[in-house]
């Protein structure tokens, strides 16, 4: 998939890895065409066409997205000038900043992330787009105390700080070390990114719905992410499943995830305790389960599409949904065994009762 550029000048003499600012360039990148623009690039009219205009009257009146491939919308990047040493890019909707070396590819890669995952939240059947206006932040940060600075969270890979509406990525986790080892794999470097742009589209409802519902459509997004932007809900049983058990469970069905009793009450303090009480490999539990019990709501039926639209649309008054999750457990482990995932929600033995 080729990169389309319009330039007002030069780019190629001048800014070989995106590395410096040139006056007045913009840069189009993507795939499959989305957008109308002027030759130059200087401007972009929102997404229109027959393929649109296809996508959106196929989204059904339930808690799915049409069981298609999603392809990455295009997106314009704008270089602007260099702040405290850091570059700085503008997409539409978002401004993405760093002091890594990034690549070309790679700073693509992450703008159709962020625009496609926008596009996705905002066009789900639920009401769960609420993001602020304007445009948004991503900062990529090469030392981890600088992540850590700028408001992420110590032992986090990535962090989503409503106080200053931006999502923090701590670039040891998303750039090879010196000696060209990774921290994670390059698919698990944008999942992370979807997941904590998901936190991001949906802020306005951080004050109505619970922690688990948050964390869980994040990772119902993530999980039907299959790179640069393209989305697969084509069979998102087996999306999710790949996706647990490549975390949890890669040689065996059966999946330790967290009892959903331990996170149905959580808010983030608690949250982010109980992963910093948990040893590394069991911190995938809890996002496991509220991605589980997520799934159980948005593919349970009518009723409770309906309970979930309820409470996305209720007042914000600070007081969050609560659910009663007797018998859940069973209905998930029945749902899930015959398709290859086997769940089972025991407490991390890292954490102490």
């Amino acid at each position: 998939m080729g990169i389309r550029v319009f330039l007002l000048k030069a780019l190629a003499p001048a800014c070989p890895g995106f590395g410096r600012h040139v006056d007045g360039e913009c840069l189009v990148l993507g795939g499959r065409r989305r957008y109308a623009g002027s030759a130059r690039g200087t401007r972009m009219s929102k997404p229109a066409g027959l393929l649109m205009m296809q996508l959106v009257c196929a989204i059904p009146l339930c808690g799915q997205l049409p069981k298609r491939e999603i392809a990455p919308v295009e997106v314009i990047l704008t270089a602007q000038p260099d702040e405290g040493g850091r570059k700085v890019w503008h997409t539409e909707n978002y401004r993405i900043d760093f002091d890594l070396d990034l690549s070309g590819d790679e700073l693509k890669r992450i703008a159709q992330v962020a625009e496609t995952t926008q596009w996705l939240v905002k066009h789900h059947p639920l009401p769960i787009f609420a993001r602020s206006p304007g445009r948004s932040r991503i900062s990529l940060y090469s030392r981890d105390e600088d992540y850590t600075a700028a408001g992420g969270v110590a032992g986090t890979a990535g962090y989503y700080n409503g106080w200053i509406n931006c999502v923090l990525i701590r670039g040891s986790a998303f750039k090879p070390t010196a000696d060209g080892r990774r921290r994670m794999l390059p698919r698990q470097d944008e999942e992370l990114v979807v997941h904590e742009l998901v936190h991001l589209c949906m802020r306005g409802h951080f004050q109505r719905m619970p922690l688990w519902f948050l964390e869980g459509v994040a990772e119902y997004f993530a999980s039907a992410h299959l790179g640069a932007g393209r989305f697969s809900f084509v069979n998102q049983d087996a999306s999710i499943r790949q996706y647990i058990r490549r975390r949890l469970s890669p040689s065996d069905p059966m999946a330790p995830v967290s009892p959903l009793q331990d996170i149905v009450g959580m808010n983030q303090t608690t949250w982010l305790d109980y992963l910093r009480r948990s040893a590394a490999e069991d911190r995938c539990r809890p996002y496991a389960s509220a991605l589980l019990l997520t799934h159980y709501y948005l593919n349970g039926g009518s009723q409770r599409f309906e309970w979930m639209r309820a409470a996305l649309t209720r007042p914000p008054d600070g007081k969050l949904t609560r659910i009663d999750t007797t018998g859940m457990e069973t209905a998930i482990i029945r749902y899930w065994k015959p398709k290859g995932l086997t769940p089972v929600f025991t407490s991390t033995p890292s954490i102490s009762r």
